[in-house]
């Protein structure tokens, strides 16, 4: 989508009746993968490459950004099993280096 002030990225989440996925969707009772799942399915791997948010829709930099605070100040639990990390070796290198919480570029348990 072309705006007067550029190219926006996520635009469909800003537009009228937009509604976010269920599969977005966490509750109480998600778990920590879960939530480490939802954050890269929505885009977080770009949310943490964001060098001009003008660029980018708001509801959509507005989820991932309340999404990523959530999962780093701890509100999900660990189930206690392995669950490997949607990223490749070459995007978790390139997040640990730009300072991400381990918590976005490791497995875990």
């Amino acid at each position: 989508m072309r705006m007067s002030h550029g190219i926006f990225f996520y635009g469909e989440w800003d537009r009228e009746g937009f509604v976010i996925p269920e599969e977005f969707r966490l509750d109480e009772h998600s778990k920590l993968h879960e939530a480490i799942h939802v954050f890269y399915s929505a885009g977080g791997y770009d949310f943490f490459r964001v060098t001009d948010p003008e660029q980018y829709a708001a509801n959509w930099l507005d989820f991932l950004g309340c999404l990523y605070l959530e999962i780093d100040e701890g509100k999900y639990e660990s189930d206690g099993q392995l669950h490997k990390n949607p990223l490749c070796d070459e995007q978790r290198k390139t997040l640990a280096a730009q300072g991400v919480p381990e918590i976005f570029t490791a497995d875990m348990i």
